[in-house]
Order: structure tokens, then sequence, then C-alpha cells
């Protein structure tokens, strides 16, 4: 392995973050209002990069952001081309970053159920 290569990948990754991020905060779909750019983890030769984001609403509204972000998809990829000098455009895949929520209700259930006192 190339020496600096993990690190290479983290600031590209940050990178993209970054311009992903203020690009979608920019769109004026409303399907995307609200959707937050949490992480960017691109292929070792940025063909590819999964774009993870934070939904909020109804699984209805959560589906129709996703919508928004794929139809976004071409904006994204040419303001990444524009911004960032990589070999490759990476093809922009969405994911929904369930991990906030998922730690929401494990606080909740820890709130709702606090632990035994100890026994004597």
């Amino acid at each position: 392995m190339k020496r600096g290569g993990k690190e290479r990948g983290r600031r590209i990754d940050g990178l993209l973050r970054e311009v992903i991020g203020e690009q979608v905060a920019r769109l004026n779909d409303p399907r995307v209002r609200g959707v937050t750019v949490v992480e960017v983890r691109a292929s070792k030769d940025t063909a590819v990069a999964d774009v993870f984001v934070q939904l909020r609403g109804s699984e209805a509204a959560q589906e129709r952001a996703l919508d928004g972000l794929e139809a976004a998809r071409p904006v994204l990829q040419g303001a990444v081309n524009r911004e960032l000098s990589l070999r490759n455009t990476p093809v922009l895949r969405f994911v929904h970053d369930e991990s906030i929520d998922r730690a929401s209700r494990i606080e909740q259930l820890l709130r709702d159920n606090p632990p035994a006192e100890p026994q004597p």
C-alpha cells in the first residue's frame, strides 16, 4: 500500500462531504429540505461514493427525500467535478444513515426504563 493512502482517502471523503453538503443545502427541491450529509465514503479509485444522509420525517417523507437526491444526482456530481480535481468523478449513491435514529431510540429506552438500583 502506498504511504499515506488511508490519509488521502479520508481527505477525499471529507472534501466530498463538504462539497455535496453545501450543494444539497442549496437545492431548491422541497423534498430535500432538512437532509444532512453525515459522511461520504469513496471507493479507492473514486469511481463510486456512498453518501450517508440523515433524513427527517415520516417514512414517506424520507422516501421523497431520497427521490429528490436521486433527481439531483447530476447536479451534485457536476459540482464535485467542478470543485475537486479527481481522476474520476464518483457516481453518488445515497444511503439513509440510521445511526442517529438508533441512538435516539436507545436513549429513549434508557430514559423510559432506568437501570435498577443495586441491592445492598
